[in-house]
């Protein structure tokens, strides 16, 4: 693949230079600001592309070796014509990054000759072929490809972290009702919503937005199927380059085999209990003295600025006023006990928290209400109020499916076999995987924690011509680009 070279040219003034918002130009009359010229157009000649910030996806592709390591652990074509595995993956994934979503939307990069330049190619598949591809899968070939992302991914934590062990890693459980209306799709099926969908497996890494795994599933498969497997091989891959790892889910993963599983691989496990009724027994038969009073993390946590005065709970008085059902959290305590749930091997902590609630019914009566919530770990180190921290800080996990559902366009299931949507699915989770590389390796670290949206308008809708000078790739784009600077400085990064 041929170098790709980023050249910056900074662009006539009144064809718009960088300027600081507080430095431009006031108007020089009266009037609307927006007088919207008449314009005039012409063609141009020049290889140009919206694509701009394809360079960067090409860059971690190249600084990580990703089509070797594809076409090392593919095998699925016996003849190529004449594309690679290689070829065929990173076309899927390419389609999702600049914001593709479906298998039609890869003409767009198929037709454009300054994005075949910017590739080093001479021609891209065709969706149809797209779609064939992805056909091939089985489960040995989605393990395989799955294996490749990991490979990718531990030269991603080799660069960042060198030879140094990360104290924690916590690895997010979930899963995701994706509905789908082909009333043929193989392996669809009623989930407990109703509706005929997939359920796909969801598993990430807290903090960086990594998706370790993305599995697809029938639409009637419980939450936890598959994820003792999947956790079976992440565990000791994890434990390599973490000190410790941390399994967090909900109620549903609340599995013995899960637990086990994490013992057995010497790590914790910190996972939301369902208030069963042998549980909720054993809650209401402790003294008063084994519960200690509960605060919330952010009054525990010193304040960094002073805290602006608010204007009190509107949705609350209107709910009091109309007499709507209205719920409020007074008081708060914790306690533990030691607890082994059925057919597990060890006894762990039960984490209990008891809550004292002011409910108000629409009649306008006033109740107290007592309720009970429950975490499940093996963790030591923690007190029991760090555990229900931990445990319910769970939020990014929903903000990462909604990210690869609607930002990336990653659960579409474009075909009507369950295994290649599965294989779509692993595409998805590697475009998904690029920005988080890139946020490692070459931008900002808050990249990660960008929406895709956000994301695309800064770092891959960037206009740019790419053309061929003495045997290079060259990417010229203008310096009015607002993030031109962090560009060029996460491409040259890239190329060390």
């Amino acid at each position: 693949m041929n170098q790709l070279t980023l050249d910056l040219q900074a662009s006539h003034v009144n064809s718009g230079t960088s300027i600081p918002a507080r430095d431009r130009a006031w108007p020089t009359a009266r009037g609307r600001v927006l007088r919207h010229p008449k314009l005039h157009v012409e063609e141009t000649q020049a290889d140009v592309t919206s694509y701009g910030g394809l360079a960067l996806a090409t860059g971690v592709a190249r600084a990580l070796g990703l089509p070797q390591l594809l076409d090392e652990r593919l095998n699925l074509l016996r003849r190529q014509l004449p594309y690679t595995e290689s070829d065929h993956v990173l076309s899927h994934v390419y389609n999702l990054f600049v914001g593709g979503s479906c298998l039609e939307d890869m003409a767009n990069l198929q037709g454009s000759e300054a994005v075949r330049r910017m590739l080093g190619a001479c021609r891209l598949p065709d969706p149809t072929t797209a779609g064939d591809f992805l056909r091939r899968f089985d489960q040995t070939t989605l393990d395989a490809l799955d294996e490749a992302i990991d490979d990718a991914q531990e030269r991603v934590w080799r660069r960042r972290y060198k030879k140094r062990r990360q104290p924690v890693a916590i690895v997010d459980l979930d899963s995701h009702v994706r509905e789908v209306y082909g009333v043929q799709k193989e392996g669809a099926d009623f989930s407990h919503k109703g509706t005929w969908s997939y359920h796909p497996l969801v598993i990430s890494l807290a903090g960086t937005q990594e998706c370790l795994r993305l599995i697809n599933r029938p639409g009637n498969a419980p939450s936890a199927e598959g994820a003792v497997d999947q956790l079976s091989k992440l565990l000791p891959r994890l434990g390599k380059r973490f000190r410790q790892v941390i399994v967090r889910g909900d109620s549903a993963f609340l599995n013995h085999k899960i637990l086990d599983t994490c013992a057995e691989a010497d790590q914790c496990f910190a996972i939301v209990m369902a208030g069963y009724p042998n549980v909720v027994d054993l809650a209401d038969k402790l003294p008063e003295t084994a519960w200690q009073r509960f605060e919330p993390r952010v009054q525990r946590e010193p304040r960094k600025k002073p805290q602006r005065r608010r204007r009190g709970n509107l949705r609350r008085r209107i709910a009091r006023r109309r007499n709507k059902r209205d719920m409020l959290l007074l008081k708060q305590w914790v306690a533990e006990i030691p607890y082994q749930p059925s057919r597990c091997k060890h006894s762990y902590r039960l984490i209990i928290r008891r809550q004292f609630i002011e409910e108000v019914d629409k009649q306008g009566n006033l109740f107290d209400l007592w309720r009970y919530r429950f975490a499940l770990t093996n963790l030591t180190d923690r007190s029991a109020e760090e555990v229900l921290d931990l445990t319910y800080r769970r939020c990014d996990q929903e903000n990462l499916i909604e990210q690869l559902q609607n930002g990336l366009a990653g659960m579409r299931m474009p075909t009507g076999e369950l295994l290649s949507n599965a294989a779509f699915l692993c595409c998805a989770r590697l475009a998904h995987n690029l920005k988080s590389w890139l946020a490692q390796l070459a931008l900002p670290n808050e990249v990660a924690r960008w929406e895709w949206k956000r994301f695309r308008h800064a770092f891959v809708y960037v206009a740019a011509t790419v053309i061929r000078r003495a045997r290079q790739t060259w990417v010229r784009l203008a310096a009015a680009h607002r993030y031109h600077g962090e560009f060029a400085q996460a491409l040259s990064r890239l190329q060390i």
